[in-house]
């Protein structure tokens, strides 16, 4: 089987934190839907922290993409349009300088990422959230495309702000915290029954 012509589409820049993986790995690459369209989200973390470059091949090792070396940047997140590629089996692969490789595999049905059932194991919000000069920052990545709210509450737990969060796949967000005393504070991203917490220090 041969691929049809395969359109990448624009560069998507994700300002996040490290996604922590297992201390035997060098990274990680996954392949993610992007709402219910033919575009999927290619993202890929290189722990080394040296060049590196992501291919997708069909399942029997044709190439139908590469991305060239990337460098001066551990993550790599691209979107790319499926509509064009015949239906099938396919691998997401990220190789280092070194030759270490790490692959996810993806099927392809009508032109679009067919989606794995979700499962206990399901990845968590990739989040950060840090305070620094009076700011509350929060930065995180929503493959999920679920609805947020953030909550900040005091040692007490009393909720001194709460706000929706944009539905979108990246948000970066600054909070202005001048008028709080000096103090612990708690973050939370809350999403249905799921909940993120962080303590900040102001």
């Amino acid at each position: 089987m041969k691929a049809k012509k395969f359109l990448s589409v624009a560069a998507l820049l994700v300002l996040m934190a490290a996604v922590v993986t297992p201390a035997s790995a060098k990274g990680k690459i996954k392949v993610y839907p992007y709402l219910d369209t033919n575009y999927a989200l290619i993202s890929a973390l290189n722990e080394e922290l040296v060049d590196f470059a992501v291919e997708i091949k069909t399942a029997e090792g044709d190439l139908v993409y590469t991305s060239g070396k990337v460098g001066n940047t551990a993550h790599f997140n691209k979107l790319f349009d499926f509509s064009e590629l015949s239906d099938g089996k396919y691998v997401a692969v990220l190789k280092s300088s070194n030759k270490t490789f790490l692959e996810d595999e993806f099927t392809v049905v009508g032109g679009k990422l067919l989606t794995k059932k979700a499962d206990s194991n399901a990845e968590p919000l990739a989040a950060k959230v840090w305070a620094r000069n009076n700011f509350l920052f929060v930065s995180y990545l929503n493959k999920s495309f679920d609805n947020y709210t953030l909550k900040l509450k005091d040692e007490r737990g009393n909720v001194l702000f709460e706000s929706s969060l944009p539905k979108e796949l990246t948000y970066s967000g600054k909070f202005d915290l001048s008028a709080l005393p000096a103090g612990t504070y708690y973050v939370s991203l809350i999403s249905g029954k799921n909940e993120s917490s962080y303590a900040i220090r102001k």
